[in-house]
């Protein structure tokens, strides 16, 4: 009975510090996650739609097997190119994920006449 009383303690005292340490954990593995939101993606494709006033862009863009139209909410530095672009124009849009909107922070138009 003595040890079983012991090994019961043992295991109660074990779990009660066990917790408090994966607890702890769990704000590390959070911040983790908002670090890759942060990383800058590239995207390579050509303009549907502009609006200035929205502070949007809509390019259409190749995937694997099909055409992918993806709506960017232009950030300040990248707003300012959405006045140059039209329909149609090719463009490289740097962007971030935040709560699950694209956010371009950087937009360029690519030109594929190249001179040889």
């Amino acid at each position: 009975m003595r040890k079983t009383s012991v090994w019961l303690m043992t295991v109660v005292f074990a779990l009660a510090f066990v917790g408090p340490v994966f607890a702890a954990d769990a704000p590390a593995a959070r911040s983790n996650s908002s670090v890759k939101a942060t990383r800058s993606h590239h995207l390579a494709g050509e303009v549907v739609s502009v609006d200035q006033a929205a502070k949007t862009l809509i390019v259409k863009h190749r995937t694997s097997k099909t055409t992918t139209n993806t709506t960017f909410t232009a950030e300040a530095d990248a707003a300012a190119a959405l006045a140059a672009l039209k329909p149609g124009d090719e463009v490289k849009v740097s962007y971030v994920t935040k709560q699950g909107h694209f956010m371009a922070t950087a937009i360029a138009k690519h030109d594929h006449t190249a001179k040889h």
